[in-house]
């Protein structure tokens, strides 16, 4: 996932290489204190800072920044560099009658941590204050010029960056708090730092409190000066009494992005209750959410594919707490994602995945994805690409390097000196998404349970064994929720968050547990001797992106993407009303791959994005993507942020001689005089590592709870449990062991389904191991019956249902295999088919999945065990409870009677035959309605497979009629 412009405050400088501002600083004089300044003011939102030096400058500066204020809140901040990262960051904001400050240093692109070094904040009284409509702050900035992260003392110039929001910061008491969305605005401009000379600055200087404070104290009506002894609380009432929650699921998944909604969906099927739990909000206006555009009140900036790419200029819905970009909404990365759904091709999986992993085991369940969510190349209704010049005149010039033209959709596999019209995540004209593709499947289900702006704090643990969930809610109020006896927990709160659950809850290695131990966040963690050792956080990795512009020689016009979300000209807007036009595509032009060889023989893979940068200019955005080696480590701070301890990125110099190899390989493309493109800014002695020492974050992160056969190495098994607990599991990004070729979202999405899969048949497998479907001798209208194996059902079955027949015969034939797989011999007893069946006379009692002895015929409840196998393993409810009467919608399970142990073909041939009669009547309902929602553009596109709940309850009540009166 990456967005153009990015999310948070460390994106106060210009692009990553700009070396001329749009504005410059002026002369000023402060009236309140008489000190001579540099000062740039924003025209637009009136944002100003200023600098004051001595003549020989060493370490130090007088600064100021004046801030306009929205009902007495917002926050700004100065960047003393024009880079993105790696700089420090002055801010300031309102804090009642007070005016806070803090040192930041802008190493991710998240909010920045508080400065560890020696800098200081000292506030000038006279020049700091509120008023109704702004607020000032003056300060001495001591130890400030500092190597690499500012400009020099022999700097006569510099380019600084800036950027103000017009809400406060999440915890304005807080010297070390979280900051809100830069929304008003950012940029960069030249400060004449050699006319900030003053011989008068020893006399400003004294002006400066000697007084400062630490961490988030204040000085009432005018300022405070932090210090690296700052902390933030990202929880706000961890400390109090949790309450109980009186309801338990079967299933709890913490997060609801690319891979919890796909899951929680899919265990929504199996018929046992499931709480999916997110953080943020809604998202898209389908999911609920009515701050529409001003052109059209059916849609929010999240639906809008143009609008993806610079989505974060718009909204402020990511979270604040994590070492980088994150979604904390509905949907998580796949609703504030540039929209590129790069399939995965083999290799993503049989290089570094284990077995069980590889595209042969997952490839199913990547096929189930596509039919639900199949990205395009081609989202325009009426069948045109629009806006082409960048595809043009790039197709032109790969093609002329004997590169070939592709759809990247349908040959995921072609990643060699290839390019394709960008595949993008939209359905219908709008951003799809397991949101869109997934969620409406599962709301239609009344065991399934959806609960928003809920944070997860920890799961609750009585050793090895998970019994529920700690949350906060909206509120601040905490609860605990538990799950019923068979229960799992899976967190999919994403690569930089699940890592935090994990410590949270002593899971992880040792010194991580132990700062959530000695932190401020009042979590409660379990005894030490419970401790889990684990390489929670290790094996981070990311794609690093390089930006490099060309100059074309085609001066063609640029989309004007800014209008899409005041408002589109007419013509445009009229063709998206219709589903058509450049609207409904995304910001990307063209995407290309390739691999690169480098120093130690892994082939590494090369992905390209591209978009005009300007009239004429094209910007080409070139990942280094599967194959890298370098990684890093997450950890979480004392006050609950998770942090790169060591960051990821770039790391080996075989990566950097791949990246290298690549960029002279661009480099020699253009040099020839007939090139078509020529790189911005290009030098006669230019080589491939010129342009490759500028990078940003693809903020594809994978791998800090990473999939492994050993937990020495790795933090969960191949079913995806973590190691060293009964039943919990985790399915997002983090347990990926290898970064694919392309953006993350539709790799994620595949191993969801496929881990959805394990997770439901462990269930199924520990209690079923082997079972049948017996029915005794009864009649169904005329016919009179016996027994019946589970493979009659299940082939006859097979042939008669469209679209839903797996899901729909694992309910009728109990998940059996077959019959030769071990059903209960003539004259025995079982205690129901999903506890598994006995074979040797005996009554099975089953067990839970935790390793504990009960009478339990299924994983969430009680049953009687004094009767025949019933003839479904759905037979939990919500409750966890089974009662003894008959099967019905709520799955607890009828076990009064006995198999009379006979067996005939002809039987089974007419249990078969009024079977198909009633899948038969099940289809013509189905097909009603789906004919009643045909105004559903979602349900007509997967048609069967959206009804798959119609199915069950309909399933369900049928055989259960019929087992009535063969009884």
């Amino acid at each position: 996932m990456r967005s153009a412009i990015i999310n948070s405050v460390v994106a106060v400088g210009c692009m990553v290489g700009a070396a001329v501002a749009d504005d410059v600083s002026a002369a000023w004089t402060d009236s309140n204190t008489g000190i001579e300044f540099q000062q740039f003011t924003d025209a637009d939102t009136g944002f100003s800072a200023g600098i004051a030096l001595p003549e020989s400058p060493k370490s130090d500066f007088i600064g100021n920044i004046v801030l306009p204020l929205n009902n007495s809140e917002g926050w700004g901040g100065l960047s003393l560099t024009a880079e993105m990262v790696g700089s420090l960051l002055i801010t300031a904001w309102p804090n009642g009658d007070s005016v806070m400050g803090s040192i930041r240093e802008t190493s991710s692109y998240a909010t920045p941590a508080v400065y560890s070094g020696d800098a200081t904040l000292e506030p000038i009284t006279n020049g700091t204050f509120i008023n109704s409509t702004h607020m000032s702050y003056t300060f001495l900035c001591s130890g400030c010029i500092v190597d690499d992260l500012t400009f020099t003392a022999s700097d006569t110039g510099a380019v600084m960056g800036w950027a103000m929001a017009d809400t406060s910061p999440t915890t304005p008491s807080s010297a070390s708090t979280a900051f809100t969305y830069h929304s008003k605005g950012y940029g960069d401009f030249e400060m004449y730092l050699s006319k900030a000379y003053s011989a008068s600055y020893s006399t400003w200087a004294s002006y400066a409190s000697t007084s400062t404070s630490s961490g988030n104290a204040t000085s009432t009506g005018n300022s405070t000066a932090s210090t690296s002894s700052s902390t933030a609380a990202p929880y706000s009432n961890t400390t109090s009494t949790s309450t109980t929650s009186n309801i338990t699921y079967d299933y709890i998944i913490a997060g609801a992005g690319a891979a919890g909604i796909i899951v929680a969906e899919r265990l929504a099927e199996t018929n046992k209750s499931v709480l999916l739990l997110e953080r943020g909000g809604v998202s898209t206006k389908s999911s609920g959410n009515n701050d529409t555009l001003s052109w059209n009140d059916t849609i929010t900036a999240y639906d809008v594919p143009a609008l993806a790419s610079t989505l974060s200029e718009i909204v402020d819905t990511y979270c604040t707490d994590t070492a980088d970009m994150a979604g904390c909404l509905l949907g998580g990365g796949t609703e504030v994602n540039a929209l590129m759904f790069v399939k995965p091709q083999e290799k993503d999986f049989d290089d570094k995945w284990p077995t069980g992993w590889k595209w042969s085991d997952v490839e199913e369940y990547a096929s189930k994805l596509y039919e639900r969510n199949p990205g395009t190349i081609l989202p325009s209704a009426d069948g045109k690409y629009y806006d082409q010049p960048v595809y043009n005149v790039l197709s032109s010039f790969f093609s002329g390097l004997g590169w070939s033209s592709v759809n990247a959709i349908e040959e995921p596999n072609k990643k060699e000196k290839v390019y394709s019209h960008p595949p993008w995540s939209i359905q219908d004209s709008e951003r799809a998404g397991p949101v869109r593709t997934y969620l409406p499947l599962a709301q239609g289900l009344d065991n399934f349970t959806l609960k928003l702006n809920t944070k997860v704090l920890r799961v609750v643990r009585d050793g090895s064994a998970i019994t529920g969930i700690e949350i906060e809610n909206s509120d601040g109020s905490t609860e605990i929720i538990n799950i019923n006896t068979g229960g799992k927990v899976i967190l999919a709160a994403g690569t930089m968050s699940t890592p935090r659950i994990l410590f949270n809850s002593g899971i992880g290695p040792k010194a991580q547990i132990q700062t959530v131990q000695s932190g401020s966040t009042g979590i409660t963690l379990p005894d030490e001797a419970d401790w889990i050792e684990l390489p929670v956080g290790k094996n981070l990795k990311d794609h690093p992106i390089f930006t490099v512009e060309f100059n074309t020689n085609n001066n063609f016009s640029v989309f004007n993407f800014d209008t899409v979300e005041t408002g589109p000209s007419l013509t445009n807007e009229d063709l998206y009303a219709q589903g058509s036009g450049p609207i409904a595509q995304g910001g990307q032009r063209l995407n290309f791959w390739t691999t690169v060889n480098s120093t130690d023989g892994i082939t590494r893979y090369i992905q390209g994005t591209t978009s005009a940068a300007s009239a004429g200019v094209i910007k080409m955005k070139i990942y280094l993507t599967h194959g890298l080696t370098s990684s890093g480590v997450l950890g979480i701070t004392s006050d609950g942020y998770t942090t790169f301890t060591t960051d990821p990125w770039m790391t080996t110099a075989a990566d950097q001689t791949a990246i290298n190899n690549f960029m002279q390989y661009m480099i020699d493309a253009t040099s020839s005089s007939n090139s078509t493109l020529s790189i911005v800014g290009k030098t006669s002695n230019m080589t491939g590592s010129d342009l490759a020492t500028d990078y940003v974050t693809g903020d594809h992160f994978v791998g800090t709870a990473i999939m492994g056969t050993s937990n020495n190495s790795a933090v969960v098994d191949t079913n995806t449990k973590v190691f060293g607990t009964d039943n919990l599991f985790v399915v997002d990004g983090s347990i990926h062991p290898d970064l694919p070729t392309g953006n993350t979202q539709a790799i994620i999405m595949v191993v969801a389904e496929a881990a959805a899969a394990k997770i439901a048949a462990l269930d199924t497998s520990s209690s079923t191991s082997t079972s049948s479907v017996a029915a005794s001798s009864a009649s169904v209208g005329s016919h009179a019956v016996t027994s019946v194996a589970a493979s009659s059902v299940a082939a006859s079955v097979v042939t008669t249902i469209e679209g839903s027949t797996t899901t729909i015969v694992s309910y009728v034939t109990a998940t059996a295999e077959s019959s030769d797989s071990g059903s209960a011999s003539s004259g025995q007893s079982s205690s129901g088919q999903s506890s598994g069946s006995s074979s040797s006379g005996q009554s099975s009692s089953g067990s839970s999945n935790s390793g504990t002895s009960s009478s339990d015929s299924s994983d969430s409840g009680s049953s009687s065990s004094s009767s025949s196998s019933s003839a479904n393993d759905s037979n939990s409810s919500g409750s966890g409870s089974s009662s003894s009467s008959s099967t019905s919608e709520s799955g607890s399970s009828s076990s009064t009677s006995s198999s009379s142990g006979s067996s005939s073909s002809d039987a089974d041939a007419e249990v078969v035959a009024a079977m198909e009669e009633i899948i038969q009547k099940i289809m013509e309902e189905l097909k009603e309605v789906i004919a009643e929602d045909s105004t559903n553009s979602t349900l007509k596109a997967r048609g069967y497979d959206h009804t798959h709940a119609h199915a069950k309850r309909a399933l369900l009540s049928h055989f259960d009629s019929l087992r009535s009166s063969k009884h």
